[in-house]
């Protein structure tokens, strides 16, 4: 019976033996590289850390740099019944046709170029006349958009159903004289009871007559000038004079 016990007690214990063995060898130290790169992470690892969080706000901020858009040389606001945006192609010819005008690449950035802030707006007559056709509270939304841009003070040249116009020139006296901006009565020109011009009939342009890609827009467009209520600097009020005795001069 003892002799029966110490082999079993030997077998345990060889059995322990060879576990310990197992473990030793599961348990083997890493490489060089990893404990290099293990006390690395220890020491460094918030300066690390950061540097890497300010590499990729560097690397996003310079893609978006990449791919931004230039901004225009002169800002125009078009508002009416037009829905450019779904003819690409003829909106595309209407921006390069106006860009044309310009006398000089006023931001220096390699292009002259127009920027069109584009309002699809109707009337209440025009919405009737559409029999429907028209979503009334998207046009809502369009008409506030363009009220609220025309308070930034951003907005230079207009380009504006007839309805607009007179809202614009009737309610408030945020539009420019353009007799005194051109230095004569242009051509085309919408005068008011005091026999002042504050916009100019489209149709009657050399720009419209001599420009296929213009007569996208009714002959009846209004061209006018908001006044430099918050206008950022002086040098852009005066490219923006320039480009208007341009168009209609």
């Amino acid at each position: 019976m003892q002799e029966n016990n110490r082999n079993r007690e030997e077998k345990f214990e060889a059995h322990d033996i060879g576990a310990g063995v197992a473990a030793q060898r599961a348990e083997r130290p890493h490489g060089k590289l990893y404990r290099w790169l293990d006390n690395f992470w220890y020491h460094y690892k918030w300066p690390v850390l950061i540097g890497g969080f300010f590499a990729i706000v560097l690397l996003v901020c310079i893609l978006q740099m990449c791919g931004k858009e230039s901004e225009g040389d002169v800002n125009i606001v078009l508002a009416g019944p037009y829905s450019l945006a779904t003819d690409e192609t003829a909106y595309g010819d209407l921006q390069k046709c106006l860009a044309a005008e310009l006398a000089r690449d006023y931001n220096d950035d390699g292009q002259k170029k127009v920027d069109i802030m584009h309002y699809t707006i109707y009337s209440e007559e025009q919405i009737k006349a559409a029999n429907g056709e028209i979503h009334t509270s998207s046009n809502t939304g369009n008409y506030d958009t363009y009220k609220d841009y025309l308070t930034t003070g951003d907005a230079g040249i207009l380009f504006l159903d007839p309805w607009l116009y007179e809202e614009l020139a009737g309610k408030t006296d945020h539009l420019q004289e353009i007799t005194e901006v051109v230095g004569k009565q242009p051509e085309g020109a919408l005068l008011d009871e005091n026999g002042k011009c504050y916009g100019v009939r489209l149709g009657d342009t050399a720009l419209y007559r001599e420009n296929s890609a213009v007569r996208i827009l009714p002959a009846d467009t209004v061209i006018c000038l908001m006044k430099p209520l918050v206008f950022g600097e002086q040098s852009e009020w005066s490219h923006t004079l320039e480009y208007l005795r341009a168009l209609i001069g």
